[in-house]
């Protein structure tokens, strides 16, 4: 996957595979080093640290004239943490940690890489502070893509992020998703400028909850915690309650995900976040007893196997119906969910540029994906609500 993507995180068609080639390549990545070979200091704080609960990827430690924000192993193969000082503006840069990254905050304009970036500014009313965009046609927020069209933020091709014009628009941040240390070195032309580079390792939590608490540290960054706190203990709660409600149901639906490409077929790995979501809407799940973070890349006959009982077939790729299904593969027609219409896709909201909410709001929401998957595996028991994100295949 290449380095600046939409997340929507990631290019469609091919979207849920290329999420799981992402997770192939994580192994295991979310333990917390301390070691830093960028910062390579070892001040010692004394600070009250917020409290972390579900995320793996980062902590925040604040001190009395600075917020220090550590992000914890973002390069492949690397065991490595990041370390950012946020300063607010008008004061003067202590002396701690001479090598991290300084941030003045609030910050007042940004320049985002993913959908799950502007999802996050979204949530916190903040849309007015992107000023540029990777994949800009895959956002589906109204706001976004309006001010997109007005010229008010600036589009950059996915894959061939311009630094020059980077550069001259003066952007005080740019985050970026974790990936290649050696792509983060294409960026030290921007930190050399006075330009911030957030890298934001999102992606790589393993539960739906860990990956919405990142919203916190777009709250840290601008200079709105409090309101990230209080939206972020909101989703989490629900989130919570939700599961609670399925976790001794009787029948637990057989669940299998995404659609067939060239010859093989990825799922889920079994403590992958979607597996994670799986197991919360009580489900059961074929590959449950996997211990892959990420994604597996199986035989097309391993899985067809498994759809012919799988009650519940979630996420085939781009399909809207089951002729879509069936110009992929007639064969697809034997499996059970198939026959019973029982499946279902994430692409109820997606804009007319093909930017998916799923892969936005459903970030920072994990407590409506949930729900959608409550309904879809058992209908009886939230029979007031409605599908979100997701529809059935008709």
């Amino acid at each position: 996957m290449t380095f600046i993507k939409s997340s929507s995180h990631f290019v469609y068609p091919v979207l849920g595979i290329l999420l799981c080639l992402g997770f192939i390549l994580q192994c295991n990545k979310n333990s917390k080093g301390t070691h830093n070979s960028f910062t390579g200091d070892s001040t010692k704080e004394t600070s009250q640290s917020v409290h972390i609960r579900y995320a793996q990827g980062f902590s925040v430690s604040q001190h009395k004239k600075y917020t220090l924000v550590r992000v914890f192993n973002p390069f492949e193969n690397h065991s490595d943490t990041l370390r950012y000082m946020l300063i607010p503006r008008g004061q003067s840069r202590p002396a701690a940690y001479p090598n991290a990254q300084t941030i003045r905050t609030p910050i007042r304009s940004l320049i985002a890489t993913s959908t799950t970036q502007i999802a996050l500014t979204e949530t916190l009313n903040a849309d007015s502070v992107v000023k540029g965009m990777v994949g800009a046609k895959y956002a589906y927020s109204p706001d976004i893509r309006r001010r997109l069209k007005q010229g008010k933020i600036q589009s950059f091709k996915e894959g061939d992020f311009n630094r020059e014009v980077a550069l001259n628009m003066h952007p005080e941040l740019v985050m970026i998703s974790a990936g290649q240390v050696s792509q983060y070195d294409d960026y030290k032309l921007l930190t050399q400028s006075g330009i911030g580079v957030f890298v934001n390792a999102d992606w790589l939590e393993t539960t739906p909850l860990g990956k919405a608490e990142w919203l916190k540290v777009m709250g840290l960054l601008l200079g709105k915690e409090k309101m990230a706190q209080k939206k972020f203990k909101k989703v989490a709660k629900r989130y919570n309650n939700l599961k609670k409600k399925v976790k001794n149901v009787a029948n637990k639906p057989l669940v299998i995900n995404n659609m067939p490409y060239k010859g093989a077929w990825f799922v889920s790995g079994g403590q992958s976040y979607m597996a994670q979501y799986f197991r919360d809407a009580g489900a059961d799940y074929p590959w449950f007893n996997n211990k892959s973070t990420g994604g597996l890349k199986l035989s097309f006959e391993t899985v067809f196997k498994a759809g012919l009982k799988a009650d519940v077939w979630l996420d085939p790729g781009k399909a809207r119906t089951k002729a879509d299904i069936l110009a992929k593969d007639r064969r697809l027609k034997d499996f059970k969910a198939f026959k019973t219409d029982r499946i279902y896709n994430n692409n109820k909201r997606v804009s007319p540029t093909g930017g998916n909410d799923f892969w936005e709001q459903g970030v920072v929401r994990p407590d409506i994906v949930l729900s959608d998957l409550i309904k879809i595996l058992h209908p009886n028991v939230l029979p007031n609500d409605s599908l979100y994100f997701y529809q059935k295949v008709k």
